[in-house]
């Protein structure tokens, strides 16, 4: 019953993590960051999915984020960087070294 037990609290708290880490990446507009302006009408991209080696990667298979729309590959490669994965949009990827709302894969300091 124990064993049971503690197996299933594991596998709750697995979840909550898996849930707290998607969600660190949620929806959020392009903007320009000098002047706040929004840029490609506020288009956003798949939900970005951390890999075990500590990349995200955004895809066509993912969830769509609300407000998605076709500038998504554009916005990500602007803001981050050429994509870290198979080059191009070609596999419906994107994957970013790190975190894409952290400072340490944002390579355009002009858009946040």
């Amino acid at each position: 019953m124990r064993s049971t037990l503690r197996k299933s609290l594991a596998l709750m708290a697995a979840a909550a993590l898996l849930a707290i880490s998607a969600s660190a990446v949620a929806a959020h507009p392009h903007v320009i960051g000098r002047n706040g302006q929004v840029i490609a009408n506020g288009q956003n991209h798949y939900a970005f999915v951390r890999q075990a080696d500590g990349t995200f990667l955004s895809c066509s298979t993912n969830a769509p984020l609300p407000n998605l729309g076709p500038a998504w590959f554009g916005l990500e490669t602007a803001h981050h960087g050429p994509d870290s994965g198979a080059p191009g949009r070609g596999d419906g990827c994107y994957l970013a070294d790190s975190s894409p709302l952290g400072e340490a894969d944002d390579v355009n300091p002009a858009i946040d």
